[in-house]
């Protein structure tokens, strides 16, 4: 809501609103719905609405429910840019959002794609992603939203402790902050910073990829380069959920003295190793 008071008091005129109904919170989404519409009417905004059913679409494609809400997330987005032609979404992560995801890829075992966190500038699809409040913390937010009396909801979710990411907010990181002074968040943010830059070098090397990998290009790349490889073919395949573990999974197929020839992978893929090439089975019709 600080987002859209703040875009259109900057003299933004071609907005579309979107928000979209995860379906999870009962009536408290409905209340938030309620707002939104409200709020974008009375500054003269059109709103795309939608509700989607996230915990049977998780159930039936075998995902976390945060991927499937990501999933069905960017869909609408996408959707909502072809209805509205637009090219451009600006969502409103901030300072503190950045500092939960990068500590909690860390805490997951991400690469440096994980622990860099979200760019300021992204793609999604045809769609170029802003995230202009990413270096704001959420004290500044609130000043803003007092100063100017913006209207706003608090997703009834965030003050329990049953997600993992909510324990991370209301229970690690004030204790980071009494031990380590809440100068830790900025450490965190320039590392992230970093990591994002290296990252993008080191992504720029990884060679582009096929239906199949040979075998023998691989044992030749080295490791760090060889793990990209596979990342990259296993999420371009749509292999959901691709970590270190689906990528190690994968490289065991390399070895044919000692490794198997099939592997289970998420979402019901399998991937083979055939004379000197790995490739999948098993993709969802």
């Amino acid at each position: 809501m600080v987002l859209l008071h703040a875009l259109a008091t900057l003299g933004f005129k071609n907005l579309v609103v979107c928000h979209l109904d995860h379906t999870l919170r009962g009536r408290s989404s409905t209340a938030d719905a309620r707002l939104v519409l409200r709020e974008a009417g009375r500054m003269g905004f059109p709103v795309e609405h939608a509700r989607v059913p996230t915990l049977d679409y998780a159930a039936s494609d075998k995902k976390s429910l945060e991927l499937a809400a990501r999933e069905l997330r960017h869909t609408f987005f996408q959707n909502c840019a072809l209805r509205t032609k637009a090219r451009t979404l600006v969502l409103a992560h901030t300072a503190d959002d950045q500092v939960e995801t990068c500590l909690f890829n860390f805490l997951r075992g991400s690469g440096a794609a994980g622990i860099g966190g979200m760019r300021p500038l992204a793609q999604l699809g045809g769609l170029a992603v802003y995230r202009p409040l990413l270096a704001v913390p959420r004290a500044g937010i609130d000043r803003y939203r007092a100063l100017h009396r913006v209207a706003f909801r608090e997703d009834a979710t965030n003050a329990g402790l049953h997600h993992t990411r909510n324990k991370l907010r209301h229970q690690v990181l004030p204790v980071l902050g009494e031990v380590m002074g809440e100068s830790f968040r900025g450490a965190i943010l320039r590392a992230a910073e970093i990591l994002r830059g290296e990252e993008e070098w080191m992504a720029s090397l990884v060679p582009e990829v096929t239906d199949t990998l040979d075998c023998g290009q691989l044992r030749a790349m080295a490791p760090a380069l060889r793990s990209r490889t596979v990342r990259r073919w296993l999420r371009q395949s749509g292999v959901p959920e691709c970590g270190l573990s689906e990528t190690r999974l994968v490289l065991s197929l390399l070895d044919p003295a000692t490794g198997p020839a099939k592997i289970n992978l998420p979402g019901d893929f399998h991937a083979r190793r055939r004379a000197g090439l790995v490739f999948l089975e098993g993709r969802p019709g």
